[in-house]
């Protein structure tokens, strides 16, 4: 019950936020060129409160699914009256700022949300920077069923080259469902193979069943120890042992542990170059712990925190944001052409279910990451060219430009309908599969 209610209230302020700063955008646009704003919005249908100043009535409506602002004279079925402070009485010059301001708006937010962020040190797996390189490969799934293998290196996946798990995973993600070509490295071999990525549970999570190579890096050496007295210093990467790759921590740790006292043989990078080292492991116990086969290190638990001054942070927020919506648009152009499944679109359902699952995480930096993603892909999504939508509006706006006259009424009309009929398909679609994948989860589970 608590998760449920965590899933409600995270998807209402996130949602909420968003859909604000993007009504905002309107409003304040409207207000600049003298429109009269006779509504202002969080959510549709009956009024539930609210307040009325001046001309403009400030309300919260029943369903929380979006928001609106409506300005005096803007459905153009009604026909003009004349009246200058109309919407349809303004240049098109201006209609087009004013529709074009909320989804400024929301991109402004996206940006906005991750700046503090990074000033205040945030929290990156550092593995997503490297090559992509398999360590392990679970049985009976994406993965598995595709041959991939430990140890095999990610040359090239869809449309990335040379990717890192950053992109390698960004990548999977638009081509759930989909066959996804891959060029691998294997033992000095090159392979040709094809996974199909799958996505689960009402939070569309990813699963492949890889486990990413992570970086064994020392972060402390124990003064006194084997790995002190053989000169293993913090900073060192460890990258194989007694001659053979290391590709998880969880691996070396075992292995140290089995030896059973007998010496082991480290590979290390330092400073660039590599080095060999002899250690002969000690029982050693830790905590309060039974003792166990030990060298004396603590390994880096693979997270870097990034804390950067203002315009480097900006300068981060504006390229994560740009590379988001790269992948937002590749997504949109592989659904057109059908080379992405529907499934990976989100209802609020599925929204509720990954922003609660954000919420309940230690730190707000989740959270704050998921409002700004949502912020960027309403913001763009709403620039689609479907009646209905800003971008809809703005599409009609140029036409009318180029023509150098209204489209009729009529044309308009069925156009309208057409979209809005269009878009309550899309979502009874996405809606229902949010359904099906919560209730397939949890038979799962």
């Amino acid at each position: 019950m608590m998760t449920i209610l965590t899933d409600i209230v995270a998807v209402a302020l996130v949602l909420g936020v968003i859909v604000l700063v993007h009504e905002s955008g309107h409003f304040f646009a409207a207000k600049l060129f003298g429109v009269r704003v006779e509504t202002f919005s969080l959510g549709f249908g009956r009024r539930l409160a609210g307040w009325k100043r001046g001309e403009t009535d400030y309300r919260i409506s029943l369903l929380p699914l979006g928001g609106y602002v409506k300005m005096s004279g803007e459905n153009p079925m009604d026909g003009p009256t004349g009246d200058p402070r109309e919407f349809m009485s303004k240049p098109r010059w201006q209609r087009f700022i004013i529709v074009l301001a909320g989804p400024v708006m929301n991109g402004v937010l996206a940006v906005g949300l991750l700046i503090p962020m990074y000033m205040h040190a945030f929290p990156r797996h550092t593995f997503l920077d490297h090559a992509a390189v398999v360590a392990a490969v679970r049985a009976h799934t994406p993965a598995a069923q595709a041959g991939l293998e430990p140890g095999d290196r990610i040359l090239a996946a869809g449309r990335e080259s040379d990717p890192t798990w950053d992109r390698f995973l960004n990548e999977a993600a638009i081509s759930v469902n989909r066959p996804l070509p891959l060029t691998v490295l294997r033992q000095g071999k090159i392979l040709h193979l094809q996974m199909i990525p799958r996505a689960v549970g009402a939070a569309n999570e990813l699963r492949l069943g890889l486990t990413p190579r992570q970086p064994i890096l020392i972060a402390q050496v124990t003064p006194g120890s084997p790995a002190a007295a053989a000169g293993l210093r913090p900073g060192d990467s460890i990258v194989a042992l007694n001659g053979h790759s290391l590709y998880m921590r969880q691996s070396m740790i075992q292995q140290v542990q089995g030896s059973h006292g007998r010496p082991v043989s480290l590979t290390i990078v330092r400073d660039g170059a590599r080095k060999q080292m002899e250690i002969t492991p000690r029982r050693m116990s830790l905590d309060g712990q039974p003792p166990h086969w030990m060298i004396g290190v603590a390994l880096s638990d693979g997270v870097t925190f990034e804390r950067l001054p203002f315009l480097q942070a900006l300068s981060a927020s504006l390229a994560d944001n740009r590379r988001n919506a790269t992948l937002i648009l590749v997504l949109l152009k592989k659904l057109v052409s059908g080379q992405a499944s529907p499934t990976v679109l989100s209802s609020p359902i599925g929204i509720a279910a990954v922003a609660g699952q954000a919420a309940r995480q230690p730190t707000w930096y989740p959270l704050l990451e998921l409002t700004a993603m949502i912020s960027l892909n309403l913001g763009l999504l709403n620039l689609l060219p479907i009646p209905v939508l800003d971008g809809g509006l703005i599409l009609f706006l140029i036409i009318e430009s180029v023509m150098r006259h209204d489209l009729s009424l009529k044309l308009k009309e069925r156009v309208y309908q057409a979209g809005f009929a269009f878009l309550i398909l899309l979502m009874t679609f996405v809606v229902y599969n949010d359904i099906a994948r919560t209730v397939a989860s949890h038979h799962f589970h």
